[in-house]
């Protein structure tokens, strides 16, 4: 499926509807309905049955600095093309993966979980990208104007790196660039979805959000920058093995992706780079298989609480590891604990079942 160009000026169209507005219909023909917000500055788009699961909230947060939240999820292989001109472009993302490419002829490339992907194109050229049916994906993305860098960020041009400064003063194309989300910009992403307040508040909040993210990934980018062109050697791969095996032994007190890296010797571009070529994911999406898998054996082999093997999985509180655990296996941790003492007891001879069945007195009951 096809779905028709989107343009930054056509979002900030939309987003300058006036909230007493009924709902419109999207300008793509049986794409979704969009919903003013109703303190004004932005909509949602939902998107129809036909096309996916979910939709994405876009907030024009000022005159030069607007964020796309999307939750959402392919019924059928999609593909777009986004044009934002004069725009710089960073896209976070936090669940799921997709593929992105610009220019005619050019090979795709990834967007995945754990990295940001940023980039700054020529007036009229466009970007496509590609999501795969039935594919959760979770991100935001910050679009910031090039002419209003310094009134956003109060950085005038010539404080940011070459890169980042051809693109505000002489509209030189920055091309695809992917780096890691760190600590603190994976966080700014995550509370973007989470954000507690309403109205004007919201407002401000997203905006440090969006700044958050802005400034941490051009500190990564000028940080590693020298580090394009990597290869893994027999010593990095090494290093990448044991940074796995450093997962596993403290799911229960777990180290950020800086932490990690620092503890094995290697920059935070190379251990990504190292995981995603090793495992076929990033740190973030290793580190949540391993402590899922963990849990689901302590939630079927074992008779510990709920409560403990979420803070043993390095999960804070048990409704996230709940969340979590029915995501990547369709059911609940109790649901599957007392379905796997059922088959157990379906096997064993009828008096010893009797004798052994934990229902009657809720112990099953967490």
């Amino acid at each position: 499926m096809i779905l028709d160009d989107r343009t930054i000026e056509e979002m900030l169209g939309c987003a300058g509807q006036s909230a007493e507005a009924a709902r419109w219909r999207s300008a793509a023909v049986h794409e979704g309905r969009r919903e003013p917000l109703v303190s004004g500055h932005g909509f949602r788009h939902r998107y129809d049955e036909s096309v996916g699961d979910g939709g994405w909230v876009f907030h024009q947060l000022n005159d030069a600095l607007s964020m796309a939240i999307v939750d959402f999820r392919a019924a059928h292989h999609i593909s777009r093309l986004h044009r934002h001109d004069d725009h710089l472009v960073f896209c976070a993302w936090i669940e799921g993966r997709s593929t992105i490419s610009a220019g005619n002829g050019l090979a795709d490339e990834e967007l995945a979980h754990g990295f940001c992907t940023f980039y700054g194109l020529p007036s009229g050229d466009s970007v496509r990208t590609v999501y795969e049916p039935n594919r959760p994906l979770r991100w935001v993305s910050i679009f910031l104007r090039r002419d209003r860098i310094k009134d956003v960020l109060g950085l005038d041009a010539e404080a940011l790196p070459e890169i980042f400064r051809d693109y505000i003063l002489h509209r030189t194309p920055t091309g695809l660039r992917h780096v890691p989300l760190g600590n603190v910009s994976s966080i700014a992403a995550t509370q973007a979805f989470e954000c507690p307040y309403q109205g004007e508040l919201r407002r401000l909040y997203l905006t440090a959000k969006a700044i958050e993210i802005v400034c941490a990934v051009i500190q990564s980018y000028a940080e590693d920058s020298d580090a394009d062109g990597q290869v893994l050697r027999r010593a990095d791969v090494e290093k990448v093995k044991l940074a796995k095996q450093v997962i596993e032994e403290n799911l229960d007190e777990p180290l950020s992706v800086s932490e990690l890296a620092a503890a094995v010797g290697m920059t935070i571009k190379k251990l990504q780079y190292g995981f995603q070529v090793l495992y076929r994911g990033s740190v973030g999406q290793v580190y949540k298989q391993v402590r899922l898998s963990k849990a689901m054996v302590l939630v079927s082999k074992s008779d510990k609480s709920m409560i403990d093997i979420a803070i043993e999985c390095g999960y804070e509180c048990p409704g996230s590891f709940t969340r979590a655990f029915k995501l990547a296996f369709g059911s609940c941790p109790t649901l599957m604990r007392t379905a796997q003492m059922r088959s157990v007891l379906a096997e064993l001879p009828r008096e010893d079942a009797g004798l052994a069945s934990p229902f009657a007195d809720g112990a099953l009951v967490n």
